[in-house]
């Protein structure tokens, strides 16, 4: 997840000389950081709810609340000393994180509100990023939008994974309560306004359409990839885990040309 930030600082940059020193290594570490934190946070509180989930189930770990207290105060020191722009950001996104996980009253037991929380969440991650090099503006803001559809059609498609084990553990999720046909009609929804978000923004000059390119056509792959499973007679935990390990190196794919358009000529002059 820390590379919805880092995502955020590669758009933002000049050239690829800009990442490179040690204001650009603290801020991604602090970066690494705040990720750490949520991810501890998170497995302490889904603790109780994961034991009874095959997948998820692991022996839980004490020292996780010491781990995020520490791993966010660490990262909000750092961004106070490399960008403090970053730093209000970084707290909303840990906040933002505790209100979905939160044991028994967070996002994640309301149907759908989850869902909502990580497209602001994924938003606010890009934002972190940008700001080591750039204002906030609608460029940005834009760009921060789709990444946080991204986040979000995941966050769905992880509902539809955990589907039986959250039904079996009383867990309200949005999948639990409208079901496979309607979480992946959803996941294509949202697969379809990134998609479209980022067309627009490559017409209206946010961005340089090359580099936006390969992000276009992961989610269009995506998108192709989840209205297969719409057709399917009755999709299970392995058809989405499946779809999740495509659009996953989909994306990495797709960050992988992206910095080789952006920062390939720049590395060679």
């Amino acid at each position: 997840m820390a590379g919805f930030i880092f995502v955020g600082s590669f758009f933002a940059a000049s050239d690829a000389r800009a990442l490179f020193g040690a204001r650009p290594a603290l801020f991604f570490l602090a970066s690494y950081l705040v990720t750490l934190a949520v991810y501890a946070f998170n497995s302490w509180a889904g603790s109780s709810d994961d034991a009874a989930n095959p997948r998820l189930a692991v022996v839980p770990d004490d020292r996780s609340p010491a781990v995020a207290a520490a791993s966010l105060i660490a990262a909000l020191a750092l961004f106070l000393i490399v960008e403090r722009r970053a730093a209000p950001c970084a707290a909303a996104l840990f906040v933002l994180s505790a209100l979905y996980s939160y044991p028994r009253f967070g996002a994640k037991y309301l149907p759908r509100a989850g869902t909502a929380l990580h497209i602001l969440g994924g938003a606010v991650q890009f934002q972190i990023g940008w700001l080591m090099f750039g204002e906030i503006g609608v460029r940005s803001l834009a760009l921060a939008l789709y990444f946080g559809l991204i986040l979000s059609a995941g966050h769905v498609n992880h509902e539809l994974i955990d589907l039986d084990a959250d039904r079996a553990a009383g867990i309200r999720s949005g999948a639990v309560r409208y079901g496979a046909p309607g979480s992946i009609r959803l996941h294509i929804v949202i697969c379809a306004a990134a998609l479209a978000l980022l067309i627009v923004a490559a017409l209206r000059g946010m961005a340089t359409p090359v580099h936006l390119a390969p992000f276009a056509v992961a989610s269009l792959l995506q998108m192709a990839s989840a209205v297969a499973l719409s057709l399917r007679a009755a999709p299970g935990q392995g058809d989405f885990l499946r779809h999740r390990r495509l659009y996953r190196i989909l994306y990495a794919l797709a960050g992988i040309v992206f910095l080789a358009v952006k920062f390939g000529p720049s590395l060679g002059a």
